[in-house]
């Protein structure tokens, strides 16, 4: 199928890493807001081949076509997650001691295959944004990693990226920026218009709301804060609340992953999307080899 006149898998962009100079968030404090398999994260970005964009009722459209070396990194970053450091000299203690440290941190028994798939589907979608446009994992905030559960995931949006500078506590500057990322899969084996019709809903203003906005930066404000950076400027994140549904410090991206056999349908749902109210609106589609299994992969 063919967009605008040109092919999806036209050109690949490469790989390359980026930061707003200026920024309060990262830089000289410490403490990365992915503390568990960042490393990783940042092995299978420098990897990450996206498409050629293409704007789509105000949306800017591209894809990965991931690999299955690809899709093993990140099966490695989803291990590195759930193993939450544990991985040293007190793991070697607790174990001679009869305590199966793996076990129940992974906790096998009690993981939805689900929940399992969507854990690494947030993996995979913050690797592409480190990829393109060049977030740090620094930079993310993401509600389900490290999941607190196997059993269930939150609802509502999955990744949060602010870049964040010093300017008046009074206005945003050029600096301050906030990315809302909803991320779905669907395994389902003859239509991609699910992922995309909860995609649409997650990022509508009928789920995100000011209220549920405001939920958002105060649990980011804490976390700022929690890292060092100072409560005047972690403050400053209420900020973005002036500027919802859209504006220049605001930008909504949705993440579909499928099977590569969903490929051309997912194409052809892009079409019935809302149109974007951003410029700078993301729809990116992430094609998983054997998707439908993936979990029977991880730990």
């Amino acid at each position: 199928m063919r967009i605008r006149g040109t092919p999806l898998k036209a050109t690949a962009r490469e790989w390359r890493p980026h930061r707003i100079s200026g920024s309060a968030v990262g830089g000289p404090y410490t403490g990365p807001v992915i503390p568990h398999g960042a490393d990783e994260l940042i092995e299978l970005a420098e990897g990450c081949l996206l498409t050629q964009q293409h704007v789509i009722k105000g949306w800017n459209v591209d894809a990965w076509y991931m690999t299955v070396e690809q899709v093993d990194l990140a099966i490695d970053a989803y291990a590195a997650v759930l193993a939450g450091g544990a991985n040293g000299s007190v793991r070697a203690l607790l174990d001679a001691e009869g305590i199966d440290v793996e076990s129940l941190l992974v906790d096998p028994d009690h993981a939805r295959e689900s929940i399992t798939r969507a854990d690494v589907a947030e993996l995979i979608a913050a690797a592409s944004l480190i990829a393109d446009p060049g977030h740090s994992p620094d930079d993310m905030y993401m509600p389900n990693i490290p999941m607190m559960s196997r059993r269930k995931s939150d609802s509502g949006i999955d990744i949060l990226v602010l870049s964040l500078g010093e300017a008046p506590e009074d206005e945003l500057s050029v600096l301050d920026h906030l990315s809302f990322i909803s991320v779905k899969h669907s395994v389902d084996e003859d239509s991609a218009q699910s992922v995309r019709w909860k995609l649409a809903n997650s990022l509508s203003d009928s789920e995100l709301t000011a209220a549920y906005a405001m939920t958002q930066l105060r649990v980011l404000n804490g976390r700022l804060r929690e890292r060092g950076i100072a409560p005047h400027i972690a403050e400053r994140v209420y900020m973005f609340i002036r500027h919802l549904p859209s504006s220049e410090h605001l930008t909504l991206v949705a993440v579909a992953v499928v099977h590569p056999d969903l490929a051309d349908n997912l194409i052809h749902q892009v079409e019935s999307l809302p149109t974007a109210d951003g410029p700078a609106d993301n729809f990116r589609m992430v094609f998983v080899p054997d998707l439908r299994t993936l979990h029977t992969r991880c730990p």
